[in-house]
């Protein structure tokens, strides 16, 4: 067992100190065929995130970490990771000469989540049922989703010049991603949101303040076309700002990346950006937006399919929440039915479908395969707590495997 690449090595040390608590430089070096200098340099870097801690020989498991990323959420990423179901799909993945990997840019926000019984009126004060503070963004959120689904997923982020930096960088390093790219703006707080969920609507509102995400520069996409034009799949969407998300996704689409835009939230400039697409993917009002009215029937979701195909886009893929999603392709209509769940929150389902998507089209499955897969990681993505808590790969396949 050779593991060439850190976050090989990094998820296999996490999965073994679980086991015992402790593990030993010079044994992890002989199983994985590396030097000891090796890792101890992985173990210093596991140590950031606060999950383990360096000792004498090798390293020990921290039950309790001193800091609170993210008050009491903080390991909820962690208890839900399947770190060896993990492994041994990536070991499977290895092997497929299919496989490739996704480039994401986005964007991370702080999310201030507060759940209620209905939203307030205009003017109103009402008292939460309970509130917690959580990783958030889109970027982030379909990151997360795109490892867990199984991608080898590249993530570039920009955050801020404040305490909410401190804590993404230590969260992001955590999430064993394939590669991470962060850059930085002083003197600008990090993106944050405002994340109402609604217990008698089972839906949630967003309040954004995007901070830092809207600041990329030419230079900084610039730096990242190696790694593009290295990647199979390229996902964004648009929370950053528009100028960079669109030099971005240009230069991916020309590089023959399949390219996949999530226009959420919209903005105008979505539709100049319809042309370098090859799957988008908005909700129902979304949609909407970009063809200038609201779908109220099946005959204005066919045609708003065809309307924006005919902007420039390969596929159009909208999706329409507990009623699946929508699929045009030029020559043909498709519904695709959602999956039965019970809905705890909503606020991730679209980036729990955008993240999955793309991992499974970087592997190499068909589009029609990749829609049902995240279809059903979405469903069991709005049964959790958190807009980034996303499912493991292995409990997708299963629910799959029960709706058949």
């Amino acid at each position: 067992m050779i593991y060439h690449y850190k976050n090989q090595r990094h998820r296999y040390i996490l999965s073994e100190i679980q086991k015992s608590g402790r593990v030993s430089v010079v044994l992890l070096a002989k199983s994985l065929k590396v030097a000891t200098r090796t890792i101890r340099r992985d173990i210093q870097e596991l140590a950031i995130t606060g999950r383990i801690k360096p000792c004498y020989g090798g390293a020990t498991l921290v039950a309790n970490p001193e800091h609170n990323l993210y008050d009491d959420s903080q390991n909820y990423l962690y208890q839900n990771m399947n770190i060896n179901n993990q492994l041994s799909h990536l070991e499977r993945r290895r092997n497929t000469e299919k496989s490739g990997s996704v480039f994401i840019i986005g964007s991370f926000n702080t999310d201030l989540v507060y759940r209620v019984d209905d939203f307030p009126l205009s003017g109103e004060s009402i008292r939460a049922i309970n509130s917690c503070c959580l990783p958030g963004g889109k970027g982030s959120n379909q990151a997360i989703a795109c490892t867990m689904a199984g991608g080898k997923t590249h993530f570039t982020v920009k955050l801020g010049d404040d305490e909410f930096a401190q804590k993404a960088q230590l969260f992001l390093r955590g999430l064993m991603l394939e590669q991470l790219t962060c850059f930085e703006k002083k003197a600008c707080p990090t993106g944050s949101a405002v994340v109402m969920v609604s217990e008698s609507a089972g839906d949630n509102a967003i309040i954004i303040n995007p901070g830092a995400n809207q600041t990329f520069t030419v230079d900084e996409i610039i730096s990242c076309y190696d790694d593009i034009s290295n990647s199979h799949v390229f996902l964004t969407q648009m929370e950053n700002n528009p100028d960079a998300t669109a030099l971005a996704i240009k230069f991916a689409h020309t590089c023959g990346l399949t390219t996949i835009l999530n226009p959420a939230p919209w903005r105008a400039e979505v539709n100049e950006l319809i042309p370098w697409t090859t799957i988008i993917t908005p909700n129902l009002t979304e949609a909407g937006a970009i063809v200038g009215h609201t779908l109220l029937t099946r005959d204005d979701i066919q045609q708003a399919a065809e309307d924006i195909h005919e902007l420039g886009a390969r596929f159009v893929l909208i999706t329409l929440g507990k009623e699946g999603c929508w699929l045009y392709d030029g020559n043909k209509h498709r519904q695709f039915s959602a999956f039965p769940a019970v809905n705890v929150d909503t606020s991730g389902a679209g980036d729990a479908f955008n993240g999955a998507l793309a991992a499974r089209l970087a592997e190499g499955e068909s589009l029609e395969s990749a829609i049902i897969y995240a279809s059903a990681f979405a469903a069991l993505a709005v049964e959790r707590e958190g807009a980034s808590n996303m499912p493991e790969h292995d409990a997708t396949l299963s629910k799959i495997l029960s709706e058949q």
